[in-house]
């Protein structure tokens, strides 16, 4: 089929009224040579078209063919059996005279009637040559034949091609119906699109929100005509198909070709459709976020307009709040306007904060309007903010103390006023006359002076020192008048007790001697009561005093346990209590969940009787779809929940049925969470909704549907870790607390352990045995990088790998981009034995990446952790993996040893002091994974640590000993020089860095060789994989080192 944008000239619309009395018709028909057929029925009607007529409707049917289609040429038919031969002739004239396009061929058959056809033998032998086209003359159906296969032509010409005119006719209004929609939908999306480029960005918040609103209902609109267009489409898609039998195969030889090319036209309108529809989907939603960032631009400028209008008011008033108050009273007035004014300054302040981080935000996405004032105004606003909040605190302080000043001051004028009065109370006319009356004013005016112990002072002239603290410019005067008043008071006070003691002067009596008799004890011998009980009951409210009253009837000791520690002890004691009742309890719940499960759906599945209700789906596959979830049943009814009921009275105990089962339940819930994929999968074939899971729910009474139910044992098993956490938190017992640790480690590591066989199922494409490579240590996502000596490409883009780190292997691989039922699924790429590899805990510029090489660092891989710590738990790891691989190695050298040794042993040194044990080598070694070969039946001094025996069979201290060492050559006493940075994990061994010249002293077992750091006094045991000789090193790591070494 012609695209719609090749149809503009002219339409089904322009010639509806002449393609429906048949003067021509295009049925789709090919010829032997692919050319599209145009046929001229036999309806005798031919005579009433005019030539403006005949050139149109011609025109229209050459157009509907494709243009490739067109350019191959036509074959045209010309039926005239029962017409007269002067028609024909008629027909041909036209043809010849106009048709857009090439003739190839024209067949005519010629009138049936003996005198038209008698008349057609001779006429058409005189002007056959007269035609730029081949003309074949034809007298029946059958001849044609010969020329056009039969499935080509319509049942009137003896074909099988199926057409039918009316339908035809409507199928061509309804495409193009179609692609003048799709022409008017690209036609709008154009405008739009070139509006939005011509409108600029708004400057104020309001317009852009309008902008925003207008443009996003446009897009609606637009939006809405696309997938009315599609939907049109679809519906005439299917129009066709159904009304030629499209989807049939037995027709489809006979099917209308013109057809089959309107169902392509349609599909290919709606595949540009949908291209068109997913770029405008494109364009709008960057437009829409460009317009949506000037929006928060223009918001934000609206903000600091705002709020730099409020902070100017907000200085402003501070600025004016210079009245410090008269009195206490006033001063607690200012303090609550101050404070009222601190909240409402507080607001803009928190939103000041916001706006400066939207505008941070800002200045972190990709904008295309302009930011570069930005950036200013948030410091603008940080330090206005900051001005005033230190303005208001200023404010508050000097308030404060003014506060404490007036109160003081208020205290003082009292003091001063009770003095005066006291003073002018007092008659010192009758004090003269007698003593006593002077003794007492003296004690009334002495027990005044002492009052200034209120103040916590020692005597009235201290008042200016505690003034002098609180004093501000403001306060000043009022400060020195209060002391001035002070003063005044003090100063009679002092007057009048001088005045008074010497009224209180007597003469003196005379002095008889007496003996004295002895002084009486405090307690005596016998235990009686000391008189003054007064001061014991007044003692008895001292804290931490040891006291004991006088008759020994009643003896308290602070020292025991208070009454808030046992009320603390017991509060422990009841929360401990609800978490062990809330474990026992929801374990119940958990069991009775689960054997309504295995009850209520999987027993009926299970079930002869029901087979017929079930989907077929679900046949025989219970076991995929409940997992183990008969064995968890059983566990958990017959053992663990026993186990809790018999222990719960001990929280000791309950920790140890933790740890005593932690291999059930890794067993039996890794199994079941392993089979969880199959069992959605499973699921989601059946769907919840189906009649016999949904009678099997309400027959259980359950609100949730089966798959809620499924993930029962997932949430338990997660569960008991937060109650184990819980009683630790509300245990203080040392006992207790160890086993409770006990017990949550086991379950922490029971949901590691499950959480890493989740992830190494979800391993494809490895053509070992997981089983066989030890324990999975660790798994995590990072990004890679590789360096092969053999590969001089450098490779500067990383890959992002998933790491699983087992005990003997290193596995990279891929996680896919599509996860299988929402489970990520990775595919194997390499894997290194950790038995060959060399590590760098860390690389320059980055304190996220480390290395893992080979022997020479023939292959380096740079890993990328997503933070510091997740590469120091992947380091410590490996470092604890390699270490342990020397250990064994050591067991299995002492193992040949105790076989092969022909000495006696004596006990020797460790590795701790390898300063003192200059035993040269006398043997060779190879490691090579497990493998350990021993060469003339010895072993090195120093290949264990501790305490360990050797032979004392050695070769003499001035040889040169050469060991062949993994292919490496290995010179005794000579120097090599680090690879890689390597840092020492216990005291025997040395710390060195990349490029650093070491000197080798002695080569121990296992790689290990004993080095002293040139330059250094520094010495100990080092990794022979870090090191090479230095007369193999490059040139370049050689200056390298150099350079290293000059800097020590």
């Amino acid at each position: 089929m012609q695209p719609e944008e090749e149809m503009d000239a002219l339409a089904v619309r322009d010639v509806v009224d002449l393609l429906q009395p048949q003067f021509l018709i295009n049925t789709g028909g090919k010829s032997k040579e692919g050319c599209p057929v145009i046929i001229f029925p036999d309806n005798i009607n031919f005579h009433l078209l005019s030539d403006d007529e005949y050139q149109r409707l011609v025109l229209y049917l050459t157009s509907v063919p494709s243009m490739q289609e067109a350019d191959l040429g036509f074959h045209i038919i010309i039926d005239r059996r029962k017409d007269r031969w002067n028609s024909v002739k008629t027909v041909l004239l036209k043809i010849s005279g106009y048709f857009p396009g090439l003739v190839h061929v024209v067949y005519v058959i010629r009138p049936e009637r003996f005198l038209q056809k008698a008349l057609s033998e001779v006429s058409s032998k005189l002007f056959k040559e007269e035609f730029k086209f081949r003309l074949v003359v034809l007298s029946t159906v059958e001849e044609l034949h010969e020329f056009i296969d039969p499935t080509q032509l319509t049942f009137e010409l003896g074909g099988t091609l199926q057409y039918s005119h009316h339908d035809w006719i409507q199928q061509r209004i309804s495409l193009e119906k179609f692609s003048v929609i799709t022409k008017d939908v690209s036609t709008s999306l154009d405008n739009f699109i070139q509006k939005i480029s011509e409108t600029e960005f708004p400057n104020t918040v309001e317009t852009t929100q309008h902008l925003l609103e207008q443009q996003g209902n446009t897009y609606s609109e637009l939006k809405e005509e696309i997938l009315m267009a599609a939907k049109h489409g679809e519906s005439l898609l299917h129009s066709i198909r159904d009304k030629s039998q499209y989807n049939d195969p037995t027709i489809i030889q006979s099917h209308n070709t013109d057809t089959t090319g309107n169902v392509f036209a349609v599909e290919r309108l709606l595949v540009q459709l949908e291209e068109t529809e997913r770029t405008f989907d494109n364009f709008w939603q960057q437009h829409s976020a460009k317009l949506r960032q000037c929006l928060e631009l223009r918001r934000f400028e609206q903000d600091f307009r705002e709020l730099q209008c409020n902070f100017d008011s907000h200085l402003k008033t501070v600025s004016e709040m210079t009245e410090i108050g008269e009195t206490a009273n006033r001063v607690d007035v200012l303090i609550r306007e101050t404070t009222s004014f601190q909240k409402l300054c507080a607001v803009d302040i928190d939103r000041a904060e916001e706006v400066i981080s939207s505008g941070q935000l800002l200045l972190k996405t990709r904008c295309a309007c302009p930011l570069e004032c930005v950036e200013p105004k948030c410091t603008e606003l940080s330090r206005i903010a900051s001005m005033l909040s230190d303005r208001i605190t200023k404010r508050m302080d000097c308030l404060l103390k003014c506060r404490e000043l007036m109160e003081r001051v208020e205290k003082a004028n009292k003091w001063c006023a009770r003095g005066v009065d006291l003073l002018a109370s007092q008659q010192i006319e009758k004090c003269s006359q007698s003593s006593e009356l002077a003794e007492q004013s003296l004690h009334e005016i002495q027990r005044f002076v002492a009052s200034a112990g209120e103040f916590k002072l020692n005597s009235p002239r201290e008042f200016r020192n505690v003034f002098q603290d609180s004093i501000t410019p403001e306060t000043k005067a009022l400060v020195t008048q209060v002391l001035q008043r002070i003063d005044d008071v003090s100063l009679m006070c002092d007057k009048r007790i001088v005045s008074l003691k010497k009224l209180t002067l007597k003469p003196p009596r005379p002095v008889q001697s007496v003996i004295p008799k002895p002084a009486l004890p405090l307690q005596p011998p016998g235990g009686a009561p000391h008189p003054n009980k007064g001061v014991l009951k007044k003692a008895n409210t001292v804290p931490k005093m040891k006291m004991t009253v006088v008759d020994n009837t009643v003896a308290e000791d602070i020292n025991s346990p208070p009454e808030c520690d046992l009320s603390q002890d017991d509060e422990m004691k009841a929360k401990r209590g609800h978490v062990l009742t809330e474990l026992l309890e929801t374990e119940r719940v958990y069991v009775m969940e689960l054997k309504s499960i295995i009850l209520g759906y999987k027993r009926e599945i299970e079930s002869e009787e029901m087979q017929s209700f079930i989907p077929l789906s679900l046949v025989n596959k219970a076991d995929i779809l409940f997992g183990n979830l008969d064995e968890i049943y059983a566990f958990h009814a017959d053992i663990f929940l026993k186990d809790l009921e018999n222990c719960l009275i001990s929280t000791d105990l309950v920790a140890l049925c933790f740890v005593q089962r932690r291999d059930v339940f890794y067993r039996l819930y890794s199994y079941y969470c392993q089979n969880i994929p199959r069992s959605e999968q499973l699921r989601e074939s059946i769907v919840d909704t189906h009649m016999f899971l949904q009678s099997c729910q309400t027959k259980l009474g359950h609100k949730l549907p089966l798959a809620a139910y499924l993930l029962k044992p997932v949430q338990r098993i997660t569960k008991y870790q937060l109650l184990l956490k819980d009683l630790l938190r509300y245990s203080n017992d040392g006992k207790c607390c160890k086993e409770l640790q006990q017990a949550l480690e086991c379950m922490l590591v029971v949901l590691k352990l499950v959480n890493d066989s989740m992830h190494q199922i979800a391993i494809t494409g490895f053509s070992l045995d997981l089983s066989q490579q030890g324990e999975l240590l660790l798994q995590g996502s990072f990004s890679v990088w590789t360096e092969n000596k053999k590969d001089l490409r450098l490779r500067l883009k990383s890959m992002q790998r998933h790491i699983f780190l087992y005990q003997k292997v290193m596995l990279f691989c891929k996680q896919a981009t599509k996860t299988v039922l929402n489970k990520p699924t990775y595919h194997f790429k390499h894997y290194l034995k950790m038995s060959q590899i060399g590590l760098t805990e860390s690389v320059k510029g980055d304190m996220r990446k480390f290395e893992i090489w080979l022997q020479g660092r023939q292959e380096v891989y740079t890993i990328q952790a997503s933070t510091a710590e997740q590469k120091q738990t992947w380091v410590n790891e490996i470092k604890k993996v390699l270490l342990n691989q020397l250990e064994e190695l050591k067991g299995e050298k002492i193992k040949q040893y105790s076989v092969l040794a022909h000495r006696p042993l004596r006990e020797t040194n460790s590795w701790e002091k390898p300063q003192k044990i200059m035993v040269p080598l006398g043997t060779t070694m190879s490691v090579d994974n497990s493998d350990c070969r021993i060469a003339n039946n010895s072993i090195d001094d120093e290949c264990l640590e501790g305490s360990v025996w050797s032979s004392d069979c050695s070769n003499s201290e001035d040889e040169e000993i050469f060991v062949e060492h993994q292919g490496t050559s290995i010179s005794q006493n000579g120097r090599y020089v680090a690879l890689a940075d390597y840092c020492a994990v216990g005291n025997s061994e040395v710390s060195f860095r990349e490029g650093d010249m070491l000197e080798l002293w002695k080569v121990g077992c296992a790689g290990w060789w004993f080095v002293k750091i040139v330059g250094t006094t520094s010495e100990g045991w080092a990794p022979a994989a870090y090191l090479e000789l230095v007369h193999r090193k490059t040139s370049r790591s050689s200056s390298k080192s150099q350079d290293r070494l000059s800097d020590n």
